[in-house]
């Protein structure tokens, strides 16, 4: 693998170009540092198709500039006022969009373009045999508690974890943290909120259960698993960018460096997924 060293040093000289880009209110500096045109900083292109599927996605999904409306404009030569159009405000801009392995809520890994833009992350479904966004979804800043970023650990209470306890490991990824679901329950949820209190019965003397405060959705290069390094490159690009947008528009969530606990709620069928996904894609 490269000189690891170097590339903490590189992409610290990146972080610093992107802070102080974004300090200034350049946007257009950030976006060409992010998507590195000149190749300076050796951060992750897409190949043809994926630039293809970005920049459809792109337009399927961010909200577009506003529609203009008319008004009115005095003649500086006296005569009378006359009616033009002018747009509202600016649309949404595209910082970059990336591909990447989205984990559900059953542990299993899934293709999935990443935009982010100057409002939201949208997670996008993408039909590369047809060349079409299948469905997508969005998360506006403010619905960001916070980010989290760094490896992970094998929950101790599962089974299949430890099994797969190396692996998960040599990981390396992020968390978007928000208030509200992000997908569906995941089996561990279910059994904790829907069978176990049915099973229980009435106990009018438990206080019951309270709800989630907050969820998840984790993030991954796309299938880096066995070149693990380049997990590690591709979380450290998405952070400095987040770091760069979070000064840009004024968002509020946090950025933590830590150690995730990870569990594979799918069990054994979820390993399974992911190994034949990594077949498929001839790994």
């Amino acid at each position: 693998s490269p000189d690891l060293d170097a590339m903490a040093e590189e992409f610290s000289v990146l972080e610093a170009e992107l802070v102080d880009a974004a300090k200034q209110g350049n946007i257009d500096h950030v976006i060409a540092l992010l998507r590195d045109v000149g190749k300076l900083h050796h951060l992750w292109q897409p190949n043809p198709a994926q630039a293809v599927a970005i920049e459809r996605a792109a337009e399927r999904c961010m909200r577009k500039d506003e529609e203009k409306e008319k008004v009115k404009t005095e003649d500086l030569q006296g005569g009378e006022a006359e009616e033009v159009e002018e747009p509202k405000g600016k649309g949404e801009k595209l910082m970059k969009g990336y591909m990447v392995s989205s984990v559900n809520e059953w542990g299993a890994d899934q293709t999935r373009i990443l935009l982010l833009t100057t409002e939201a992350v949208h997670r996008v479904k993408y039909n590369f045999h047809t060349d079409a966004v299948v469905s997508y979804h969005s998360t506006p800043f403010s619905s960001i508690l916070r980010v989290e970023y760094g490896s992970f650990s094998a929950a101790p209470s599962s089974l299949t974890t430890f099994m797969w306890r190396r692996e998960i490991e040599d990981q390396q990824g992020f968390r978007i943290f928000t208030s509200q679901r992000d997908g569906k329950k995941s089996i561990n949820e279910v059994v904790a909120e829907d069978v176990v209190p049915a099973l229980e019965g009435d106990k009018k003397d438990e206080a019951p259960r309270p709800p989630a405060e907050e969820f998840f959705r984790e993030y991954r290069a796309l299938l880096a698993e066995e070149e693990p390094w380049k997990e590690e490159v591709f979380m450290l690009e998405f952070v400095a960018a987040l770091q760069a947008v979070k000064i840009l528009t004024g968002a509020q969530f946090g950025i933590k460096l830590t150690k995730m606990v990870k569990s594979m709620p799918g069990g054994i069928f979820s390993v399974l997924h992911n190994a034949n996904r990594r077949r498929q894609h001839g790994l």
